[in-house]
């Protein structure tokens, strides 16, 4: 899986107000230098469903398998706008994507469905992201709260990850009753 320069995490971290400058950069090298595309591991989003539920995410793991070869345009982008280790606002996130969206249908990087529609755009973004997360959650990430809450956010949206969301629900309500933050 590909995951932000160490560096890149480091600087963001050691200097929060240049985060527009540096994360600019960091989408103008991705889309000059793609990040390698990889077929989800099916067994490591398994792990990551297993420690949500025992059961009934297997219409999810479906889901999200069929979606990953959509997903390939957005999974870079994902990987710089959701790491483990930070979180911003979501406007920031938005504005982010946005912007490198904007940038890669000019550049004519993406299909003629995806630079049509934003939206779409947004959601492979977040399914890329959510299997990012799914995948360290079942390694057993240090920063498994973040990830819980970016899984968390990601479920509540689509219909399709009702199943996941249920079983955020039930396995993690503190999420869902007194709201969260990623950071």
């Amino acid at each position: 899986m590909t995951t932000p320069h160490d560096a890149l995490i480091a600087a963001l971290q050691a200097a929060p107000g240049d985060a527009d400058r540096l994360m600019r950069a960091a989408c103008a090298e991705l889309r000059e230098r793609p990040a390698a595309v990889s077929a989800p591991d099916v067994e490591a989003l398994r792990a990551g469903l297993a420690r949500i539920a025992d059961s009934g995410l297997d219409v999810v793991l479906q889901r999200l398998i069929d979606d990953a070869p959509d997903g390939q345009a957005t999974q870079g982008i994902a990987t710089l706008l959701r790491p483990p280790e930070l979180a911003w606002d979501e406007a920031q996130e938005i504005d982010w994507a946005a912007r490198h969206w904007e940038a890669c249908r000019a550049a004519g990087q993406l299909d003629e469905a995806l630079a049509a529609d934003f939206g779409e755009y947004w959601r492979r973004l977040e399914w890329s992201a959510l299997r990012q997360h799914l995948v360290l959650l079942g390694q057993r990430h240090a920063e498994e709260r973040r990830l819980l809450a970016y899984i968390v956010k990601t479920a509540s949206r689509y219909v399709a990850l009702a199943p996941l969301k249920r079983a955020m629900e039930a396995r993690f309500p503190e999420f869902f009753e007194l709201g969260f933050s990623l950071r």
